[in-house]
């Protein structure tokens, strides 16, 4: 993985299948919910069409983890990815890209006519799947550069498919850029996973939760799980360093109502509704 000298924005090749997992979570199995599916199914869609597909959601659902999986699997050798920290300058998006994209030399981001031409010019070499992720933080004027860089490439080359990926207010974001919002072909919106999910899903993401029983799962999802992976990751790495310190503990209520008094319990996510 490339980066830029900034931090606000990464750039390069999709990170490591190893670091989709929150902390390194160590012995998890590949995602099997539903969303996860879903998601390969929109992203095959982007890259059939050429579109500009939305992934949104609260945090720690699994949006990110989906989405990097969907891509190596179906798009490894084309797929050029940024990554967003808080109100990145547009100074520091074209030199992502341009790194990205294996441009030569220092981005001319001082002369931005010359800069995003010669941008506009290696996206239309070849099919390139431009993977956006954290995209609550783009600003306005950076939705509508994504917008024109698509629009030049589907006029000339037509080769260009974009995945926005956010959490937070990114629908929001792109609704209220009108001309973006009307080009989104489709949408995805990860909601928690529900109890019969948590029973399906839970047991065969990791070995820990591979024999517990099902009201235990869902006493766990109730008090703190609440549908979302990354809780249900952090409760994880807990217990396993658990039984680390002790090898000889036992899987019980005891044992993981300790587990809970190391995480905040009070984070719910409201289910949502319209873009499942």
């Amino acid at each position: 993985m490339n980066a830029t000298a900034n931090p606000q924005v990464q750039a390069g090749r999709l990170p490591a299948a190893a670091d989709d997992h929150f902390l390194g979570l160590h012995s998890a199995a590949p995602i099997a919910a539903a969303a996860v599916r879903a998601t390969e199914n929109l992203v095959q869609k982007a890259i059939t069409h050429q579109a500009m597909v939305c992934i949104h959601g609260h945090v720690g659902l699994g949006k990110t983890f989906a989405v990097n999986a969907a891509c190596r699997k179906l798009a490894p050798d084309t797929t050029t990815w940024l990554q967003f920290a808080q109100a990145p300058h547009m100074a520091q998006i074209r030199e992502a890209l341009w790194s990205a994209l294996g441009l030569p030399g220092p981005a001319p981001v001082n002369t931005t006519p010359d800069c995003d031409k010669q941008i506009s010019q290696a996206l239309a070499v070849g099919f390139h799947l431009l993977l956006l992720d954290e995209v609550q933080h783009l600003g306005p004027t950076a939705l509508e550069y994504m917008r024109d860089l698509w629009d030049k490439n589907s006029k000339s080359a037509k080769n260009l498919a974009i995945i926005f990926v956010g959490s937070g207010n990114t629908r929001q974001k792109i609704l209220h850029r009108e001309a973006l919002h009307s080009r989104i072909h489709r949408w995805q919106q990860f909601s928690p996973l529900t109890p019969a999910e948590i029973l399906n899903v839970i047991p065969s993401c990791h070995q820990l939760w591979e024999s517990v029983d099902d009201e235990m799962l869902l006493w766990i999802d109730d008090k703190a799980g609440h549908g979302c992976f990354r809780n249900w990751a952090n409760l994880t790495v807990i217990l396993q360093d658990a039984f680390d310190d002790d090898p000889e503990a036992v899987f019980d209520k005891s044992l993981v109502s300790k587990a809970f008094h190391q995480l905040d319990p009070t984070t719910r996510f409201p289910r949502q509704v319209g873009f499942d």
